[in-house]
Formats: C-alpha cells, sequence, structure tokens
C-alpha cells in the first residue's frame, strides 16, 4: 500500500460549483503512536547510502517497497516528503550550481553615537532600508555590475546574480586589503564593500572562535558593538549544505519485526477506527 492510501478522503468543491471532488485528506495527521516509537526496540537508524532512494531502503529492510511511506512519519524533519530526502552526492552538486550561482557581498556597518554614551544616533553603511531587489548593483571603482536578487540586513549581505565583472571586498589586513563603494542604479543607495565572496562559499552562520560547541550566530555580530572579527569564524553555504544533508541522511525505521504490526495501527489511527 502507498503512503497516500492511509490517508481519509474527502469530497471537496474547488471550484464552488456544486461539483466536488474526491481528493486525500493530507491535513489529517496522525502523530505517529508515540508510546509505541518510544519502545526502543520497536525501532532503530539506518544510515541511508549515496543515492538510496525511499523505495530502495524499504526493500532492503523489509524486502518490499510497500512501506517506504513509514519513513516519512516516524521521522519529524521528513514530514516535508521527498524534498526533505537526503539528496545524492551528484544531486547536491547540481542543486549547488544551480541555487548558489552569483556572488555575495557584505558590508561593516558602523554604530554612529551621539554625545551621550551609549545612546546611537544611527547606523551608516547597514543594508537596512537600503536598495531595491531586481535593481543592478554597481562598483564604483571596479565597474563591476550585478543584478541584486536577495538581500539579508541581518548578516549584512548583498546575493547578486548575473554578475560582470569583479567587485572589489577583502577585509583581511595587509597588501590584498581593498574596498570599494557599489550604489543601487534605481535607488541611489550606496554602502562600502567588507569582503566579496562567491555565493556557495559566503557565511551561512558565524560562531565564536573560544566557543568549543560552536553556537550558531546568525547575525552577524562582527558589526560595531559586537565581537571583534578576530574572535568570529563562519560556516560557509557549502558546508551548510554538506552537514545537513549528511544529518538527514540517519533516520529512524521501524524493526522489521513490528512494521506490520505499526502499519496495522497507524491505518486505524488515521481513519479514526
Amino acid at each position: 500500500m502507498s503512503y497516500f492510501r492511509q490517508f481519509p478522503k474527502l469530497s471537496y468543491d474547488f471550484d464552488r460549483n456544486g461539483i466536488k471532488q474526491t481528493v486525500v485528506d493530507i491535513y489529517r495527521s496522525a502523530r505517529p503512536l508515540k508510546a509505541f516509537l518510544d519502545d526502543l526496540n520497536a525501532y532503530s537508524f539506518y544510515e541511508i547510502k549515496n543515492g538510496e532512494r525511499p523505495d530502495i531502503v524499504s526493500q532492503r529492510l523489509y524486502g518490499t517497497t510497500q512501506y517506504y511511506w513509514t519513513f516519512f512519519v516516524i521521522n519529524d524533519f521528513l514530514h516535508d516528503g521527498l524534498a526533505a530526502w537526503p539528496m545524492s552526492q551528484e544531486k547536491l552538486h547540481a542543486y549547488m550550481a544551480q541555487e548558489f550561482e552569483g556572488v555575495v557581498i557584505t558590508t561593516n556597518p558602523e554604530v554612529d553615537e551621539t554625545g551621550d554614551i551609549g545612546v546611537i544616533s544611527g547606523y551608516p553603511n547597514s543594508l537596512s532600508g537600503r536598495f531595491e531587489l531586481g535593481e543592478t548593483i554597481t562598483g564604483t571603482t571596479s565597474g563591476a555590475t550585478g543584478i541584486l536578487v536577495k538581500k539579508n540586513a541581518d548578516m549584512n549581505q548583498l546575493v547578486l546574480q548575473t554578475v560582470v565583472g569583479s567587485f572589489i571586498g577583502d577585509s583581511t589586513p595587509g597588501p590584498s586589503n581593498a574596498t570599494e563603494t557599489i550604489t543601487g542604479v534605481k535607488s541611489a543607495d550606496s554602502v562600502n564593500t567588507y569582503d566579496v565572496y562567491k555565493y556557495i562559499d559566503a557565511p551561512h552562520d558565524y560562531y565564536r572562535t573560544d566557543d568549543l560547541d560552536k553556537r550558531v550566530q546568525t547575525v552577524a555580530t562582527f558589526i560595531n558593538g559586537g565581537e571583534p572579527a578576530g574572535e568570529l569564524s563562519y560556516h560557509t553555504n557549502r558546508e551548510h549544505l554538506f552537514t545537513s544533508n549528511e544529518a538527514r541522511s540517519k533516520i529512524r525505521v521501524i524493526d522489521p519485526k513490528y512494521i506490520s504490526d505499526f502499519v496495522d495501527k497507524y491505518e486505524a489511527i488515521i481513519n479514526n477506527v
């Protein structure tokens, strides 16, 4: 039996013309038999191999492809369906190439204070309230151009695609240190660059180097008033994708001895038997 056969059906008038269609009631979700799953003897963990599909894993564990849907029921992170299933290395690389094309320009906002200590009067060089999605960004020194497709003010990042030329931005102390002013053609907003990265290698999150747990900070705390840049490091988008994909490769599975019992109980619950 397939996953969606487990769900009850309902009739719904989509067009409000009196003609009802039978559809699967996907919104009636049965939380999987908590007491049953909490029994450590009822399930174990399985490491998905590169490229293994759900039906292949079901065949390997249960001798049939029919129980692939149970993986999506008992693993919370798989409730989004196949989109949450770990990608093969080939698909992951293709995904990164397609979804993370372009460059990221980071800025380093400053904090202006009034004469009173601790009273903030403004944030020069901040991205908040600046630039419009879809506009062309130009580098005044480099002459480079790109289309703004995403802005993350918390991380001080502008994501540009269709880039022509090379924007200037290198905060590393030394001879290579150089920045430039970038300007939005439509908005006329401008800021100074801090660093320029390939999108896939740009910071996804930051963490303090003296934090053994490497607790993630998704706000760029290297801005004034935050942590000194030398005390911070970051995980790249590439590292985050690889780590997340690997984490999704370890799933909880029903022990083969209990699979029939689980299927019967689950079907009864979602059909209100």
